[in-house]
């Protein structure tokens, strides 16, 4: 379904809209049908007007579709280095100098700070053109970036249900997925949301895990995105009396607790 969205600048509706349908860019395809104007003094500006559609999603291979293709590349991978001559495979296990790998950790290093860095701008001039002013404090681990957001405008930046900042995290991690080829994860946090909204999901998985065992049938919650139903399946692992599993496609997937059955 194509949908139409608005802004000053077609980056602000591109904005919008991967904001609405909860997808990166990678995920849609859109139309700029009105690039904008600025006009003069106001007179004869123009909103920018693109249409934007979701990309149809592949259907997951199964276990056996899987094992099969594994099985197909190793066997063409084998068939492909007995061609490669003994010259070739041994500069092949070259082992590299102390210096060479310190040089290409540092290479590494200053590659992951400069996305990290630059990830921060793109957050910021993305909170700009939402009107919303702030300040963000960039916290990097091995395996995971926190940035924090400190603004007077905390409901708009979380807004409805984490709408707007689980966007921006996705936003963020399809961004910083592009710079790097190891996986770092991203977390957006204002205001300590996070931590209450995992609160929130503990209490609700088991309300609803005790609805499901006291009706003696399925519970369905409603959409999350990844890492809040990552949440809900923590909150439930020891629970021997229901089962959790996702359901669904994003962005409308979601998680059942359903009841286990006495034997």
């Amino acid at each position: 379904m194509t949908t139409e969205y608005t802004g000053k600048t077609v980056a602000q509706a591109v904005a919008k809209g991967l904001a609405d349908l909860q997808k990166t860019e990678s995920e849609v395809t859109y139309q700029v049908v009105n690039a904008g104007k600025k006009g003069f003094l106001g007179i004869g500006q123009q909103d920018a007007v693109i249409t934007m559609e979701v990309k149809a999603v592949a259907e997951e291979l199964t276990q056996a579709q899987e094992a099969e293709i594994i099985e197909e590349i190793e066997a063409i991978t084998n068939a492909e280095m007995e061609k490669i001559v003994p010259q070739e495979a041994e500069a092949a296990k070259k082992v590299e100098t102390a210096e060479e790998k310190e040089r290409r950790i540092q290479a590494r290093e200053a590659e992951i700070e400069a996305a990290i860095r630059d990830l921060g701008y793109y957050l910021a001039d993305i909170t700009k053109l939402m009107g919303i002013e702030t300040s963000i404090n960039v916290m990097p681990e091995r395996y995971m970036v926190y940035y924090d957001f400190d603004t007077k405008t905390e409901g708009l930046l979380i807004g409805k249900h984490g709408r707007t900042i689980n966007s921006l995290q996705i936003l963020a991690q399809d961004y910083l997925d592009k710079r790097l080829h190891r996986r770092m994860r991203v977390m957006l946090n204002v205001a300590n949301y996070r931590e209450r909204r995992e609160e929130t999901l503990t209490r609700l998985a088991k309300k609803v895990a005790r609805d499901a065992v006291a009706k003696g049938e399925p519970q369905a919650l409603e959409a999350m995105p990844s890492f809040e139903r990552k949440a809900i399946h923590s909150a439930l692992v020891n629970n021997k009396y229901v089962k959790t599993y996702s359901k669904g496609r994003d962005p409308h997937r979601h998680i059942v607790i359903e009841p286990v059955k006495k034997r």
